[in-house]
């Protein structure tokens, strides 16, 4: 090599030059790699359904960090949970990446309890609906007029007007059923989320039943973006049912199984 070096002193600087650029590229590309992390991306964890407490231990064995952009009012929720995660889990990522969570607030909006008793269904369902409100589950007795709302409850117990609840409640009604009413024909529900579809059944003095989720609603975002492909009893235009009847429905998020249907 020295041999070399003193015959041919040019080319042996250019290849000492070639082979300093080559290791310089080299330790360049390790130092690189292990800086940013490269190929150690990590799944995220599931963030949604813990508290604010929770969320952030988890995320400090994955080495992540958490940043809450926003918060929502869902009553069915327990307060200061998480609702919604970017990204989602199991989504790859590096250490030290931000995870953006959408809360439901530690402080539900409140609505004042109207007075709908002596009201029709339909006129109820519109003082509820302005009031911030629902129509849960209707229960039909005897009485000389039918539709009429004769009382209102909140999870099983009367409620008076005036009364505090959160927004998005659901509210039960007793309403009448003349001994001769006649029955009533079940909509279609095809393509309506389960607060739609409950709406319009309510609308038809009818009750949703079970929900039947299938295996694409995996977590409670989904439960919200579901869509009904398939009920039971089906829209018929000949079958009357009671008032008061049940309707099962099956929802999912595959819009081919919903708008094959509608």
């Amino acid at each position: 090599m020295k041999r070399f070096y003193n015959e041919h002193p040019y080319w042996s600087s250019l290849l000492i030059a070639a082979l300093s650029i080559l290791l310089m590229i080299v330790l360049l590309q390790f130092f690189l790699s292990a800086f940013t992390r490269h190929g150690q991306a990590n799944p995220v964890p599931d963030f949604v359904g813990l508290n604010i407490a929770e969320a952030k231990e988890l995320a400090d064995k994955h080495s992540l960090v958490l940043e809450v952009t926003d918060s929502v009012n869902i009553t069915t929720r327990p307060l200061g949970t998480v609702i919604r995660q970017t990204p989602p889990a199991d989504a790859k990522v590096k250490q030290g990446r931000r995870i953006l969570l959408v809360i439901n607030s530690t402080q539900p909006r409140m609505v004042e309890m109207p007075n709908v008793t002596g009201y029709s269904l339909r006129q109820a369902k519109t003082v509820l609906v302005a009031s911030g409100l629902h129509v849960g589950r209707l229960d039909y007795v005897e009485d000389i007029a039918t539709n009429n709302v004769l009382d209102q409850r909140y999870k099983g117990y009367a409620i008076t007007p005036g009364t505090s609840l959160p927004a998005n409640s659901q509210i039960d009604l007793i309403v009448g059923k003349n001994w001769g009413a006649e029955g009533t024909f079940v909509p279609l529900l095809i393509g309506y989320s389960a607060l739609e579809a409950t709406d319009r059944l309510a609308e038809s003095s009818l009750n949703a039943g079970n929900l039947r989720y299938d295996h694409t609603v995996r977590t409670y975002i989904d439960t919200l973006s579901a869509k009904v492909y398939k009920q039971s009893p089906d829209i018929s235009a000949s079958a009357a049912f009671p008032l008061g009847y049940r309707v099962d429905l099956w929802l999912t998020i595959d819009e081919s199984k919903f708008s094959q249907n509608e």
